[in-house]
């Protein structure tokens, strides 16, 4: 039996399920629209970024090292 391995990449679709949650409760920002990202401790303000919106890709964030300051 041949074995067929999947992998699926949800990290940007995670931004955009994060974005939708966020509009329907209210937001009147659409994150996917502005550079936003999402990971790391929100208290520390610093991490790694899991996810980058397409604006915040044209800022030059990847998912990979980044250390996320506020």
């Amino acid at each position: 039996m041949e074995r067929i391995i999947l992998h699926v990449d949800v990290n940007n679709a995670f931004l955009s399920w994060t974005a939708i949650e966020r509009l329907k409760n209210g937001e009147t920002i659409d994150i996917r629209e502005i550079p936003s990202v999402i990971g790391g401790d929100e208290e520390r303000r610093a991490g790694i970024v899991l996810a980058k919106s397409i604006p915040a890709k044209k800022c030059g964030i990847t998912t990979r090292r980044n250390i996320i300051y506020g």
